[in-house]
């Protein structure tokens, strides 16, 4: 069975998740080696912190920290909010009183955590008998200069009554904060909680393979990037991004959210963060994305008294308004320095009349009329060297395809300043390649340009598969899948300006969470530990693979 990506949300938490809102105890100076079993949660990449789901640590790892409620006390948990702690017979640690989604347990771990340092992070949930089961999540709070910023360590879980659930998650930071703290909380059940043996371990980091650059394999071809957060643009995970990859997308970090998270106040620091990596290094860089109907602030919806914007022209205008001073703003801040950017992303839907999705911003315009104002105004506040694309996922399907085909035809014959087509390729390893090549082909009657802007492969069989461990034959597979993948694509290489994978390595995939808790997806070409899989040499060199399972 394909699968179908309903793309809703990218590297970071959720697109509509909003604010979410860690050492002292006897266990702080404790060393020893921690060998997990097989995690039971899920992961999404972040904006500074960096988090997600994978393998337990090798044996090398250090176990900084370490809490089982044996002492019959909290040992450094408190409660947050109107959250209380306490410990049971049974030395578990009860978590009641909750008012509020955030309420939970929390424990500081500040000064554990260094910068461009990955951390396993381990704890078992479960909910006291009698109570139905509710999605919980376990987060960071990091706090820098009296701003807190949440960082989601595993996205919601179903856990219940019956057993306990084990969530592994990865951590990691790429700028010094003041403190860090680790706590529980839900989606939006006030259940009380049932928390035990939290472990966090400091990974013992690989060695970046010696192994050739797939940048320099595919450079006759196209320029080959990656999408990432500012912790992979620190420690070993930037090495192994500056030794393979020539170009970034920000996959978070230049959202509307993240740009301009409050009307009137815009924070580049993150995204400076990559952008002074790839400069650095010699990369281009892909800006992503200036509008969507996700992860964007309620506020853009909304008049200054919070009444919902409505379809007339004053609210017309008031939000285009808006996009003006916000696209104006990062057009000051980056110039050219950023070579395309995702114009308008996922305005597609082909289940509707139109052919369009019936976002915030439809309903506000009536239509799709929005689209096109969203160009010129970038045209106008771009220079002219920095390209413009339209972005979306599932182009590869035929009932897709079409309706965003007739979309950039309408957009061209009003003359609209459009330079590119963005196909997102998010792919399963059974979704048939040559549904990707029609695409391509078909696209090459307008002469805009085409990338691949958001590649991966998922190994599940379906949507809502949630392996129990990665299967050896499914990474066979995959590398192989790759193998065909890239043949194709290095055969339209001149109608590709670049290819991107959306995410460096595994670890950081939005897969290990969308749509559900899949802790041993494995969608990109290198592992948790930063290792080349098969999938590498499907790229590079086939004859390494091995033979496909019968």
């Amino acid at each position: 069975m394909s699968l179908t990506f309903a793309k809703e949300r990218s590297m970071q938490t959720p697109a509509d998740h909003g604010p979410i809102p860690r050492r002292t105890g006897p266990f702080a100076t404790r060393r020893t080696v921690l060998t997990t079993a097989a995690a039971v949660g899920g992961a999404a990449v972040l904006p500074v912190g960096f988090l997600a789901l994978g393998a337990g640590p090798a044996s090398a790892d250090e176990l900084l920290l370490t809490t089982d409620f044996s002492s019959g006390t909290a040992e450094g948990w408190t409660g947050r909010g109107a959250a209380t702690v306490s410990v049971t017979p049974e030395e578990q640690l009860l978590i009641e009183g909750r008012t509020a989604s955030w309420n939970g347990a929390a424990i500081d771990i500040t000064s554990h955590i260094e910068v461009g340092v990955r951390y396993q992070i381990t704890v078992r949930l479960r909910l006291p008998e009698g109570n139905p089961a509710a999605d919980l999540r376990v987060t960071v709070q990091r706090d820098v200069g009296g701003a807190s910023s949440y960082d989601s360590v595993v996205w919601n879980t179903a856990v219940d009554d019956a057993a306990w659930i084990e969530l592994t998650g990865t951590y990691s930071i790429s700028a010094p904060a003041d403190q860090l703290q680790f706590y529980v909380e839900s989606a939006s059940s006030l259940t009380p909680i049932l928390l035990d043996d939290f472990a966090l371990t400091r990974i013992e980091e690989p060695e970046i393979e010696d192994i050739p650059p797939l940048a320099d394999f595919l450079a006759a071809d196209f320029r080959f990037g990656a999408a990432v957060e500012p912790p992979e643009v620190v420690g070993r995970p930037a090495e192994l991004l500056a030794k393979h990859f020539a170009q970034v997308t920000t996959g978070n970090q230049m959202k509307p959210e993240s740009i301009q998270p409050v009307e009137g106040t815009f924070d580049f620091s993150r995204a400076d963060q990559i952008v002074d990596f790839a400069e650095a290094n010699g990369m281009q860089i892909w800006g992503h994305t200036l509008l969507w109907h996700n992860q964007t602030p309620a506020w853009w919806f909304e008049d200054a008294d919070g009444r919902p914007l409505e379809n007339n022209t004053e609210d017309q205008d008031l939000i285009l308004g808006r996009l003006k001073s916000h696209v104006e703003a990062i057009a000051a801040h980056y110039g050219n320095r950023i070579w395309a950017w995702d114009v308008v992303n996922e305005v597609v839907d082909p289940e509707q009349e139109d052919g369009l999705r019936h976002s915030r911003w439809y309903e506000i315009f009536g239509g799709g009329q929005y689209i096109a104002k969203a160009f010129k105004i970038a045209r106008k506040a771009f220079p002219r060297d920095v390209k413009l694309f339209i972005n979306d996922y599932n182009t590869e399907f035929p009932d897709k395809r079409e309706a965003m085909y007739n979309l950039v035809q309408g957009l061209l014959r009003r003359r609209v300043p459009i330079d590119g087509i963005g196909h997102q390729a998010h792919v399963d390893y059974k979704r048939p390649i040559e549904l990707l090549a029609e695409s391509i082909d078909q696209f090459t009657t307008f002469g805009l340009l085409q990338t691949v802007t958001e590649l991966d492969v998922s190994i599940s069989d379906s949507m809502d598969e949630s392996l129990p461990e990665t299967p050896p034959e499914r990474l066979i597979e995959l590398g192989w899948y790759y193998k065909e993948l890239f043949e194709m694509l290095r055969e339209r290489s001149e109608h590709l300006e670049s290819v991107t994978m959306w995410g460096l390595y595994d670890a950081v995939s939005w897969l290990r969470t969308w749509p559900v808790s899949r802790p041993h997806e494995a969608p990109l070409i290198f592992d948790d530990d930063l290792q080349a899989k098969a999938a590498y040499w499907g790229i590079v060199d086939p004859t390494k693979l091995e033979p496909l399972p019968e």
